[in-house]
């Protein structure tokens, strides 16, 4: 930063603290390269109004030689705190960044490994505070094992997002060796899983292996599954995740208690999602998805899979409480197909003690060439003005959820 910079960017961030007077303060920064950071004199004007902090963000900037203890005990309104900040290839900054343990009100923490290692983060836990944890999660076991080791320590009910992220020292591996993580058994309601950069299918899948064979939740109501740079790169669902996975709901006993399941960004066999649909008798959320043609020359979203969602004459039918259905499709089946679908869906919704209306996404794979039929948009359109408890939208853009 050019010395006309920062005296510009001190005078706009003290300016903006004298207008504010007391009120509470969202501060976010965000460097353009992850070896830039604060300029020290903008860190003091900050940390000086400390107490006024109720959310902070740090993306992409490095900490290094920055004496965080001095926000220790005077962070009294925190309660949001994203430290994504440069630690791959084993950099850190040079003293801890332990002052949100002393946060009193901390309820949402995101943090880049290996910072998950600490005993702040040990102290928020202890308290039972979070509604949402976050991490990166760097594949190599040590980094690997304690981020998905503090699940095990959640407060009931929180939500929990884990970004997996490679490590340099396996960059140039065929697969990730084993990590042999112990059982661990959490207490969550959500949990998404994300790769944070493109990955070898082998590297995704070897990491959601390990996660599913290691997890109990047994309260887990929300799973999301996305992948970094989709669609033009997708997750992969080998046979081996599929086991550990359908493992992991038998263990958890994910049927009764799962409600949302986002697939859409993975490359699943329709036999697979059916056999996992089979098992999750509870779920009302479901978002699937086609994998692109360069991947998948067949498509998952098939006239048999859509007969098998809307179920038989004789009434039998996957997840029956399915009330919100998201479909990434590249239009490869009979799509009057869908009017059968809706009409099955929406008779067995108001079957059920509770009627609750029927939602349809319809999204366009991202650049496919096809699109949703003319009279099959007229038709699903007609039966939202004759059904008050259907909702039907169909976008190009599809927009994960978590």
């Amino acid at each position: 930063m050019t010395e006309v910079a920062l005296e510009k960017s001190i005078r706009l961030v003290t300016d903006r603290l004298d207008r504010s007077g007391s009120a509470l303060l969202s501060i976010s920064f965000q460097c353009k390269y992850e070896s830039q950071s604060l300029h020290p004199h903008i860190f003091h004007l900050l940390a000086e109004h400390s107490h006024r902090w109720e959310t902070v963000s740090l993306s992409r900037c490095c900490l290094r030689g920055f004496d965080t203890s001095i926000l220790r005990g005077k962070v009294p309104h925190l309660k949001k705190l994203v430290l994504d900040v440069e630690t791959r290839f084993g950099s850190s900054p040079d003293t801890p960044i332990d002052f949100f343990g002393a946060a009193p009100h901390l309820e949402c923490l995101w943090l880049a490994a290996p910072l998950v290692n600490s005993d702040s983060v040990r102290q928020i836990l202890d308290r039972k505070q979070l509604k949402f944890f976050g991490c990166l999660a760097m594949m190599f076991p040590n980094e690997f094992r304690d981020g998905l080791s503090l699940l095990a320590h959640l407060p009931p009910g929180a939500d929990v997002e884990m970004g997996l992220d490679l490590d340099h020292r396996i960059l140039k591996l065929d697969h990730i060796p084993p990590f042999h993580l112990p059982p661990i058994s959490s207490p969550i309601s959500s949990l998404v899983c994300r790769t944070t950069q493109p990955f070898l299918a082998d590297h995704a899948s070897s990491a959601l292996i390990q996660i599913f064979a290691s997890l109990t939740v047994s309260t887990l109501l929300q799973m999301v599954l996305g992948c970094h740079c989709y669609p033009h790169v997708i997750l992969d669902w080998p046979s081996t995740l599929h086991v550990q996975f359908l493992a992991l709901c038998r263990r958890s006993t994910l049927g009764r208690c799962l409600t949302m399941l986002n697939l859409a960004e993975v490359r699943i066999a329709e036999r697979d999602l059916l056999e996992i649909l089979s098992v999750l008798e509870a779920i009302e959320h479901l978002e699937v998805g086609d994998a692109p043609p360069i991947v998948a020359a067949q498509p998952l979203v098939t006239d048999s899979f859509v007969r098998a969602m809307a179920g038989t004459a004789l009434g039998d039918c996957l997840v029956p409480r399915l009330s919100h259905f998201v479909c990434v499709t590249r239009f490869m089946f009979e799509q009057r197909l869908l009017v059968d679908f809706v009409t099955s869906r929406l008779t067995r919704l108001a079957a059920l003690d509770k009627p609750t209306a029927f939602h349809l996404h319809i999204h366009a794979f991202p650049g496919s060439k096809c699109g949703l039929d003319p009279a099959v948009h007229v038709a699903l359109s007609e039966l939202v003005a004759t059904e008050s408890r259907f909702l039907y939208e169909s976008t190009q853009t599809y927009i994960p959820v978590g």
